[in-house]
């Protein structure tokens, strides 16, 4: 009968040895993984609580008004991140306590505030002293929570500046956030953006933007060819530039002035339910939305 050798032994301890570290961090990895997804059913589960936060100045034909529907309670990493949002959206230069919302809204009043009487000023020293030339400055904004389910959060932007010009500029956007993490879903959600199926539902959501809009028909190429600014056949449009949000109604799309068609239709929108859009979204946002 044959004795393993001192050396054999050796060998034999440090494969036993090895395999129990394998299996050690196999549960290590299972404990985690399960741990993870309490977690997110956790933070998922947190209410979403705001609060109506406000900035108001009017004299002497410059006004600044800025309201915002602020984060103030919940996941911690949906609350900062939505914080942050805000504070970009309004400029991104408050480097205070984002917990401080009054503090962060009335930051960015008082630079506005400051950055119109400047401007009026600067024009009143270009026509030597002449104020008559003023028909006023204003930037308005309104941010608020546009819409929530279990899984998401969607906020909407709209603005409102003018700058003693021919006319204001109007702007709205939104943005939509997994509730879990925080994570924001803009144009990265989407796949197949070059699909012509998708191109057929940009062209079509304009028509019907157009078609009520107008007091004429429009119901085809011809007729949404006179709406729009660019050379570009009505079969291949853009996408905004500004990626769609997700309400209960489904991705809203929304094309800022002058961005594709002039000043005087206002801000073409339409919106697609998420069933058709289930063809141009990743996994990420279809497990999102419960559609995987």
């Amino acid at each position: 009968m044959n004795h393993p050798t001192a050396n054999n032994m050796k060998k034999i301890l440090t494969f036993i040895l090895g395999m129990m570290v394998v299996a050690s961090c196999d549960l290590v990895s299972k404990s985690s993984s399960d741990k993870e997804e309490v977690n997110i059913d956790e933070l998922e589960g947190m209410a979403f609580e705001t609060e109506q936060l406000s900035f108001s100045y009017d004299k002497d034909k410059v006004e600044v008004g800025i309201n915002v529907e602020y984060p103030k309670d919940g996941n911690p990493i949906l609350v900062n991140a939505i914080r942050e949002y805000i504070s970009e959206t309004l400029g991104g230069t408050y480097d205070g306590d984002l917990e401080e919302g009054q503090q962060l809204v009335d930051y960015y009043g008082g630079y506005y505030e400051k950055e119109l009487n400047d401007e009026k000023q600067e024009q009143i020293d270009d026509n030597d002293g002449n104020d008559e030339i003023i028909n006023g400055f204003y930037r308005n904004y309104d941010i608020k929570k546009e819409y929530e389910s279990d899984q998401f959060v969607t906020y909407l932007v709209n603005s409102d500046i003018f700058l003693n010009g021919a006319h204001g500029v109007e702007s709205s956007y939104g943005m939509t956030f997994r509730k879990s993490d925080g994570r924001r879903f803009g144009t990265d959600m989407m796949r197949n953006l070059y699909s012509q199926d998708l191109y057929a539902i940009i062209k079509n959501g304009l028509i019907e933007y157009f078609g009520q809009y107008s007091d004429e028909s429009v119901t085809t190429d011809e007729d949404l060819k006179e709406y729009i600014l660019t050379d570009d056949d009505v079969n291949y449009l853009p996408l905004p530039k500004n990626a769609p949000y997700i309400t209960k109604e489904g991705f809203v799309f929304t094309y800022q002035p002058y961005e594709i068609s002039f000043y005087a239709a206002g801000m073409p929108t339409f919106t697609v339910p998420v069933s058709k859009m289930k063809p141009f979204l990743s996994q990420t946002a279809l497990k999102m939305l419960g559609e995987d």
